[in-house]
C-alpha cells in the first residue's frame, strides 16, 4: 500500500463543544491528504447542544459521518468510533485540536514503515495563557 492510497479514518469524541468541534473541523477540511481517502467519524457522547445540522451543513465538504452513543465517556466514544471505522489506518484527534495540513501525510508516511505500531506527535498549546486549553480561563 502506498502512502497517497492508504485510508484514514478520522475520530473526534466531542462532548458539549460546538466551538471547538467546528475550529476542529475547518483544520481537518484544510488537510493536503486526497479528500476520497480519509473520513471523519464525530462522535458526540450525549452533549446538550445538537451537532446534526452543523453536521449536515459541512457533509458537502468533508466525509463526515456524526454517531451518538449513550453518554459513556471519551475512552468509550473513541472505541465505538474505531468500530464504525472504514480506513486502514485510525487517527484520533480532540475536538480542541487543530490537525496540520499534512497530518495524514506524516502519518501514512510514519505507518507504511511499521504498520503494526502507533504514531504520536507533539501537543502545541495555542492558549499560552491558560495551561488547560480546553476550556476557558476560570473567573476571578
Amino acid at each position: 500500500m502506498h502512502a497517497k492510497t492508504s485510508l484514514f479514518s478520522i475520530v473526534i469524541p466531542t462532548y458539549n463543544r460546538p466551538k471547538q468541534l467546528a475550529l476542529c473541523l475547518k483544520a481537518i477540511d484544510g488537510l493536503t491528504y486526497h479528500r476520497g481517502r480519509f473520513e471523519v467519524i464525530v462522535i458526540d457522547d450525549g452533549s446538550h447542544t445538537l451537532f446534526a445540522s452543523f453536521m449536515e451543513s459541512i457533509s458537502d465538504r468533508l466525509p463526515v459521518r456524526l454517531i451518538t452513543p449513550s453518554i459513556s465517556g471519551p475512552v468509550i466514544a473513541c472505541n465505538r468510533g474505531a468500530a464504525e471505522a472504514l480506513g486502514d489506518f485510525l487517527a484520533f484527534t480532540d475536538d480542541d485540536c487543530a490537525p496540520s495540513p499534512n497530518w495524514l501525510e506524516v502519518l501514512a508516511d510514519t505507518f507504511l514503515g511499521g504498520p503494526d505500531g502507533g504514531v504520536g506527535g507533539k501537543t502545541m498549546n495555542s492558549l499560552t495563557h491558560i495551561p488547560f486549553s480546553g476550556g476557558e480561563p476560570a473567573a476571578p
